[in-house]
């Protein structure tokens, strides 16, 4: 959603940032998270035995035999809080940013992650020895850094940029096409619904979607069509963006809906007639959970009570600019 905000919206205010966004979706995750532990202890954990001491045993025995941090891991580590720093830095909202010594377009959080990632190429994974570096043929040959190119055609996941910026291109593609534009006119009818009947009716279609497809692919169709619907319903383009992104990670009805559910019945421990059902309860506690929040508590963190100017639709169903 945020990859696709600045297309979307290029004259966005910038409330939604890592800062907002963490104190938006923070207590959303909490209140979700108790209801569905709740859920399913209730139908699977109420009657459970009792812990096996044997099993603690010997999950604290293999945390006993675990090596110390090494000085790649905390490299590593380092790298990912100086990220997170940079991300939350550029433009936190509370105070101003080091990005608006930038000009707009010119920093973004795509910049940060390119920098932590050419700094992974330069780091060494094993703590430098002064003596041995100045020798001559240690040099030459130098000490082996945190990733590398033959690692990095190894291991690194091609297929998620490929699925990401294939989301990217397919959203912009809807939009430049007309295609939201259409569908978000044909929807205007949907104008004398109230915002919370809207927010659910998106909900529950992105939540029936992304039980097949990804979340990714999810988002990226649908985002670009509820923001366009949202527009002509007038209406803050988050009340509708936001609860759909969110609706595309409650995947808990099918076992091929996310990698996680798929371990959960690769385990032979649940049947597809259980994690259908239980699946069902979570999508509609989450959905009514998300509503409900939406119309409440997340007034306070985003300034989406009334329709924002840099959304707003010129005579020719473009926007204005």
């Amino acid at each position: 959603m945020l990859g696709q905000l600045t297309n979307l919206f290029p004259d966005e205010d910038g409330s939604l940032n890592y800062i907002s966004w963490i104190f938006f979706a923070v207590p959303l995750m909490l209140c979700c998270l108790m209801a569905c532990w709740t859920t399913l202890w209730l139908f699977f954990l109420r009657d459970a035995p009792e812990e096996d001491e044997h099993v603690t045993k010997m999950l604290h025995d293999r945390y006993e035999k675990l090596p110390r941090t090494s000085y790649a891991e905390k490299s590593v580590m380092f790298c990912f809080a100086l990220l997170l720093a940079l991300w939350m830095g550029r433009n936190p909202g509370i105070v101003p940013g080091f990005g608006k010594y930038f000009a707009k377009g010119f920093y973004t959080d795509a910049t940060s992650a390119i920098l932590v990632s050419m700094l992974l190429f330069v780091l060494p994974a094993e703590q430098p020895d002064l003596l041995r570096i100045l020798k001559p043929e240690e040099v030459k040959k130098g000490p082996p850094r945190l990733m590398d190119w033959p690692a990095m055609q190894k291991s690194f996941p091609w297929s998620v940029v490929l699925l990401l910026g294939g989301g990217f291109a397919l959203a912009a593609g809807v939009k430049e096409s007309g295609l939201s534009l259409m569908l978000g006119q044909h929807m205007s009818y949907l104008s004398k619904m109230d915002s919370w009947a809207l927010q659910a009716l998106c909900m529950a279609i992105a939540m029936v979607v992304t039980n097949i497809c990804s979340n990714t692919v999810t988002a990226s169709i649908f985002v670009p069509i509820v923001a366009t619907l949202a527009q002509e319903v007038e209406i803050h383009p988050f009340q509708l963006m936001l609860p759909t992104t969110l609706a595309c990670s409650f995947a808990f009805v099918l076992p091929v809906g996310t990698p996680p559910n798929a371990i959960v019945f690769g385990s032979g421990m649940v049947k597809v007639s259980d994690m259908m059902f239980i699946g069902l309860i979570l999508s509609v506690e989450t959905l009514f959970l998300t509503i409900l929040y939406m119309n409440t508590a997340a007034l306070i963190f985003l300034p989406i009570g009334e329709f924002p100017r840099w959304a707003a639709l010129d005579v020719n169903g473009t926007i204005a600019l």
